[in-house]
């Protein structure tokens, strides 16, 4: 029987109150020195305060990315690896790993629905248990452990569907499946069967096991291929007539798939979280979608995933966004991005946890990746929505590739525990310009203060706020009379400003 978190809370909660006495005011972070592992206080607690920033590793274990390194490992090694996984975590203050538990309609625990891992072992036995070990053993070091699921890749490579075990869900029921023009095979995320086999999948992890999330990647429909077409126009036919067109269909099996995902989990465990981590560009902005001032790949268009209704169906607890590009981009910076995410986000209660792209040090992508670590999380601390970061890859971390972790490790010398934003009833104020005053005509950047509780929106659109209700946002200002019009709550706030 798994023991609820809220008895482990309680004394996270007594302790907290011994370490600030507060978390009140405009939602402020609060930091304190990082615990040795050996001090009385860190033994106390049997798990890190859950408020804390989220600081992150993602483990791969596709194709033998980061875990396990081969596929022949005894039990002992199996465990060994994992061990020094968890040691690089302690090394650089980590507190959180985003396991892959299920790469390709197959497991890395002891399932009775999916086969075991050929990344495991491919002799297709489960010798030693990766999922319950790093949970234990997660647990013991104060370091959170999600389960990271792809929840419609089949195959990862185009020879590998052939060597599907008998007792895949994808070998059983070949009709639930789609071959791409990529060479692999999908999960139809069309057919409710699929969405129950996801579902049922989740709950399985959940119930047997005591992870503190479930984290599903980008992962949803295949990246298209030019030209080609995703062949699930038969289910569209029967299941999509009140839809006007397929991609919208498409978009609604995910958003099904992702709600049901949450109700496994919540079913499950109340205290488990569930996540996402999509593409890092929901939209690019065309001037009416709301989208992001980028020029990227669109996960909304491209792989018919549509964040912004998970946020607010509230059938999320976080979203990772993988913004794996330098604030130097041309096409998709990395401020943008932060400031876009932090923006929908706003009011949601949904939490903002950044996936950094950690092994750009090492590729050659970025000509001087030097510091960028530092540079994004701490421009991202500030954000509203932002209560973390996690990195990806692994290998770059656990060998600090061109300083990578160490630039981690001072960034999480003090560990820092966020706050929900408090109401400060001030509204909305403006920085050093006067309503009614005169201005330059042009683009004109004005920055002031609102209440953090409330999300703030200047023409419709949310604006990026810091954890104690500031923002700036950039005018246009005509010759004349120009009118801008600011809305909180149920108050609207107007700036009037001549333009000279």
């Amino acid at each position: 029987m798994k023991i609820s978190k809220h008895l482990v809370f309680v004394l996270l909660i007594m302790l907290s109150a011994m370490l600030f006495s507060s978390c009140g005011g405009v939602g402020r972070g609060y930091s304190m020195p990082r615990l040795a592992k050996d001090s009385p206080l860190a033994q106390a607690r049997s798990i890190i305060n859950p408020d804390s920033e989220v600081r992150g590793v993602w483990i791969a274990s596709v194709f033998n990315i980061d875990y396990p390194s081969r596929t022949d490992l005894d039990a002992a090694s199996l465990k060994g690896e994992i061990d020094d996984v968890l040691n690089t975590c302690e090394k650089y203050g980590l507190n959180t790993v985003f396991f892959q538990v299920r790469p390709a309609c197959d497991a890395l625990y002891k399932s009775d629905i999916f086969p075991v891992s050929s990344f495991l072992n491919s002799g297709g036995e489960l010798l030693f248990d990766p999922l319950e070990y790093i949970v234990r053993e997660g647990h013991r070091r104060n370091i959170f452990v999600h389960a990271w699921i792809n929840p419609l890749r089949v195959t990862v490579s185009k020879d590998s569907e052939e060597k599907l075990p008998d007792n895949s869900p994808a070998k059983l029921h070949p009709e639930w499946t789609v071959k791409y023009a990529d060479g692999k095979v999908y999960l139809n995320a069309g057919l409710p069967e699929v969405t129950e086999l996801v579902k049922s999948g989740v709950s399985e992890i959940v119930s047997k096991y005591d992870v503190d999330g479930v984290v599903f990647d980008d992962y949803f429909y295949p990246y298209p291929v030019d030209g080609a077409q995703f062949d699930d126009g038969e289910a569209y036919k029967k299941h999509g007539a009140e839809f006007d067109n397929v991609a919208d269909w498409r978009r609604n099996n995910i958003n099904s798939m992702i709600k049901a995902s949450y109700d496994a989990v919540k079913g499950g465990d109340p205290d488990c979280l569930f996540g996402v981590s999509p593409c890092g560009v929901w939209q690019n902005n065309n001037g009416s979608n709301g989208g992001s001032d980028t020029r990227g790949f669109e996960g909304y268009t491209s792989l018919y995933c549509d964040a912004l209704a998970w946020i607010e169906g509230g059938y999320i607890d976080y979203i990772s966004p993988q913004i794996y590009w330098q604030t130097s981009s041309a096409a998709t910076p990395y401020d943008t991005l932060s400031d876009w995410w932090n923006a929908a986000l706003d009011g949601s209660g949904v939490d903002l946890i950044i996936s950094h792209a950690a092994y750009r040090y090492e590729d050659g992508d970025w000509e001087e990746p030097s510091g960028e670590m530092t540079r994004q999380i701490e421009y991202s601390r500030s954000a509203l929505a932002y209560r973390g970061s996690m990195f990806y890859g692994y290998d770059e971390v656990s060998g600090n590739v061109r300083g990578v972790s160490a630039e981690l490790d001072g960034l999480y010398t003090n560990e820092i525990v966020y706050c929900d934003p408090s109401p400060d009833d001030r509204g909305v104020t403006f920085d050093g310009i006067e309503n009614g005053g005169s201005a330059p005509a042009g683009e004109l950047t004005v920055s002031g203060h609102s209440d953090p509780a409330l999300p703030l929106l200047a023409d419709g659109l949310k604006l990026s706020r810091g954890k104690d209700g500031s923002f700036t946002v950039k005018l246009t200002v005509n010759k004349g009379s120009n009118s801008y019009e600011f809305k909180q709550g149920e108050k609207t706030y107007t700036l009037e400003l001549k333009g000279e």
